[in-house]
């Protein structure tokens, strides 16, 4: 399995700063997630927004034994709370005024493959407790019938937040995490993997290649390191927004730092370590990139091995003026 090729959306896999790896350069997260798609269990993904988690859900039910069978992905997210258990483990005819037919719900849907609730933390109570009985008897409870039904799936699932602050307020059932969390997989955000930039580079230029029906990008060498050099924090969700909008608005090919600054609307950091935007309030613009690297998890030392500057540069930079 180390040998096989990367999730789509993660570029070359390479380790965050100090990560162990293989002897093929792959990151210790990586290799466990390959290790656990070969198993039944549970799977919880963790990690900053953007910074892949779905793709990589993707990626361990292909290279799992259910890779023939659905892959079905859920947004707990984006379902209205008095709509949840019906969506996902469906309703009898008539069980409530709108349930005018039978629905089997997504996770039937999924029967033989795998199922991937994204913001797992958003469940209701009520779905939570659907959910734990999915995972310990392998069946479900639609809404309106008098017996279960039992399902064959696997359920992987991830979240952005801390699941264990939620069972401290009381928001998320402790024993719910605990059958969620049999392997758990913390994807690092891009600002530790910038190796992998290049490689999402190309990797979005030829599908939006494909999309738009545009030319293939050609970025100068300086575009690409000004890239390299940025945090970040939308992580990869955002490099893919900032190709696609390349490809729509770019009216040469060819892609200088000029017009990366002018049509990225990213806040550039050069070779220097000034960014494009703040050359009128350096120090403070210095400092506010920093705090935001910080907020988003990241540490001193990473961001000044970003942009190339002792770590005694950046803590001068975050002292009070």
């Amino acid at each position: 399995m180390a040998n096989s090729p990367p999730a789509p959306g993660f570029g070359n896999p390479t380790p965050p700063l100090n990560e162990s790896k293989d002897s093929h350069g792959i990151p210790l997260w990586m290799q466990e997630a390959e290790r656990a798609a070969k198993r039944h269990c549970t799977i919880l993904i963790t990690g900053e927004t953007g910074v892949g988690k779905g793709h990589l859900a993707n990626h361990i039910h292909r290279h799992s034994p259910r890779a023939d069978r659905p892959f079905v992905p859920i947004n707990c997210g984006a379902i209205p709370e008095t709509l949840m258990d019906s969506q996902l483990f469906g309703h009898a005819k008539g069980a409530f005024s709108d349930a005018r037919r039978e629905h089997p719900g997504m996770i039937r849907a999924a029967e033989g493959g795998t199922i991937f609730l994204d913001e797992i933390g958003e469940l209701t109570s009520s779905a939570q407790i659907r959910m734990l009985r999915l995972l310990q008897e392998f069946e479900v409870q639609p809404v309106g019938y008098s017996e279960p039904v039992e399902v064959n799936v696997r359920v992987l699932s991830a979240t952005n937040r801390s699941l264990e602050d939620a069972v401290s307020a009381r928001s998320f059932r402790e024993d719910l995490l605990y059958r969620l969390d049999v392997i758990r997989v913390e994807v690092p955000p891009l600002r530790q993997r910038r190796n992998e930039i290049r490689g999402l580079i190309q990797q979005f230029n030829e599908e939006f290649c494909r999309i738009h029906r545009t030319p293939t990008l050609d970025f100068h060498p300086e575009a690409i390191e000004s890239l390299i050099r940025h945090p970040w924090p939308g992580n990869i969700r955002q490099l893919r927004t900032v190709i696609e909008r390349l490809h729509v608005l770019c009216e040469s090919p060819l892609v200088t730092p000029k017009t990366l600054r002018t049509v990225s609307k990213l806040d550039l950091i050069d070779s220097s370590g000034i960014s494009s935007s703040a050359r009128f309030d350096l120090p403070a613009h210095r400092k506010q990139m920093v705090e935001v690297h910080l907020e988003q998890g990241g540490t001193v030392e990473s961001f000044a091995k970003g942009i190339g500057v002792h770590r005694s540069t950046v803590y001068r930079w975050l002292k009070p003026s």
